[in-house]
This record gives C-alpha cells, structure tokens and sequence, in this order.
C-alpha cells in the first residue's frame, strides 16, 4: 500500500518551482524557435503528436494512480480526493485526445516538447499523487460551498478554454500560414 511521502511532494514541488524560474529566465534572454520564429532546420515535431505526447503525462499518470488505489482497501473517504482528480485528468484528456487532433498549429520544436513532456510528467505524478495519497477531505466537505464555487470556476473556465481554442483554430482557413492575432471581447474570456 501507498503511503504519503511528503518530503517527495515538497522536493518535487520545489523541483517544478525552480525549473520553472530557470526556464524564464533562459527563454528572457534567448529567441525562441516557437510558431512564426521557428527557423529553418530546426528538428520538429507536427503540432498534433507533439501536443498528444506533451500532454499524455498530465492524463495518464494520474489516471494509473487512481486505478492503483482503487485497487487498495483505505479506511477513510476518498471522494473528494477522487472528484477533484477527475477534474484535473477530464481538462487533459480534453487537452491530449481532442484539442491535440482538431489543432492546426505550426510544427512544434523537439526540446519545446520535450520539456513540456517533463513537466507534464512531474505535474500529472505530483496532482495524482498528493490528492490520492496525501490530501483529506471530511465527507462534511462535499457539502462545503467553496467545493460547489471550485467545480463552477472549473466548469465555467474549461468552457471558455474551449471556446477559446475554437476562435484560435478558426483565425486561419485550413493550410494558411499567416500569422493572426485574436482581437475583440469574444477572446477576453481567456484571460480570466
């Protein structure tokens, strides 16, 4: 049986932190080979098996966690740990199994997707692990307001991701190269 280890949470947390801070500060000084800077020889990837394999992790990892402890007897309520890794594993696998396939984007850089699989990885591992082994919820908790406000924000904010996606997809007919930007109220939602 599983058990929580906090110090691999924290250390891994803190890895993801640091590597993130590192990240920016290196694409800050650097010209990124992305979409419409993407030069001539650089080794890609087509947008739709590199958005599929960089966020498979942030799907999968959680998932085979999830079948892993519903495999183990555990004395205390886990539906509240369940619902909430249900939310974050539906937003990948709209992310890894439709978004991946209905987008027209430019090839992707191989080390662009290869650090989006690390973090993916790390975050799919550490989101699946810390709700399904570390967190607690009372059962008075699924009556709590702040759940019913945290599933409506979730709701609400994968129908305007998706919403979003759409308006991105449809600024171009299919094979033009263009580069467009989304102006207007209708893409606003996005930023919230």
């Amino acid at each position: 049986m599983m058990a929580c280890r906090e110090n691999l949470v924290l250390y891994l947390s803190w890895s993801l932190i640091i590597g993130g801070i590192a990240y920016l500060l290196h694409q800050s000084r650097h010209k990124t080979q992305y979409g419409r800077y993407l030069e001539m020889g650089c080794t890609t990837c087509p947008a739709r098996l590199a958005w599929f394999l960089q966020e498979l992790p942030s799907f999968l990892l959680p998932l085979l966690l999830l079948v892993q402890n519903a495999n183990q007897q555990q004395q205390h309520n886990h539906l509240g740990r369940t619902l909430l890794l249900c939310t974050f594993t539906l937003h990948y696998f709209q992310r890894t199994f439709i978004y991946a396939f209905l987008t027209r984007g430019r090839p992707v850089p191989v080390d662009i997707m290869l650090s989006a699989i690390i973090f993916c990885s790390l975050n799919g591992f550490l989101q699946g692990y810390f709700l399904l082994y570390c967190a607690h919820y009372e059962v008075e908790w699924m009556g709590d307001v702040r759940l019913a406000t945290g599933v409506l924000l979730f709701v609400v904010g994968m129908i305007i991701n998706i919403h979003s996606d759409h308006i991105l997809r449809n600024l171009r007919t299919p094979g033009q190269v263009v580069y467009r930007i989304p102006h207007g109220s209708r893409y606003l939602g996005t930023l919230v």
